[in-house]
C-alpha cells in the first residue's frame, strides 16, 4: 500500500499541501483506522510505501539513505500521525529548510 501528493492545490486534489504526516492522518481517518498498529499502516504507506512504489532504494533511516526527514514531538508514531505535532525541524538532502515552523 502506499499514497502520495501529485499536486498542491491542483484541479485534480485542490486540499493538498504537500505535507506526508497530514496525508497519513487523512488515509488513516478516511479508512476508520483506530488502533495504533491500524494508524502506522497508514504511515507506513505515506513513507515507507511511497518510496517502494517510486523504486527509491535510498530511503529509510539508516547510514547512506539520504537525509530528508522531520522532527516533531511525539510519543509513538501513530501519535504523530493523529495530533499532527508541530514540525520542529525538517532536512532535505541533509540541508535544515525549517525549524520550528520558519522556513530557511
Amino acid at each position: 500500500m502506499a499514497c502520495g501528493n501529485d499536486g498542491i492545490r491542483d484541479l485534480w486534489a485542490p486540499y493538498g499541501n504537500g505535507d506526508m504526516l497530514e496525508r497519513a492522518m487523512r488515509l488513516a481517518y478516511r479508512s476508520g483506522f483506530r488502533r495504533d498498529d491500524e494508524i502506522e499502516l497508514a504511515l507506513d504507506a505515506a513513507t515507507f510505501g511511497g518510496a517502494r512504489a517510486l523504486g527509491l532504494e535510498d530511503y529509510g533511516i539508516r547510514p547512506g539513505c539520504a537525509a530528508d526527514f522531520l522532527l516533531v514531538d511525539s510519543e509513538v508514531p501513530a501519535a504523530a500521525v493523529v495530533v499532527r505535532p508541530h514540525r520542529r525541524l525538517v532536512v532535505k538532502a541533509g540541508h535544515v529548510v525549517a525549524r520550528c515552523g520558519d522556513s530557511g
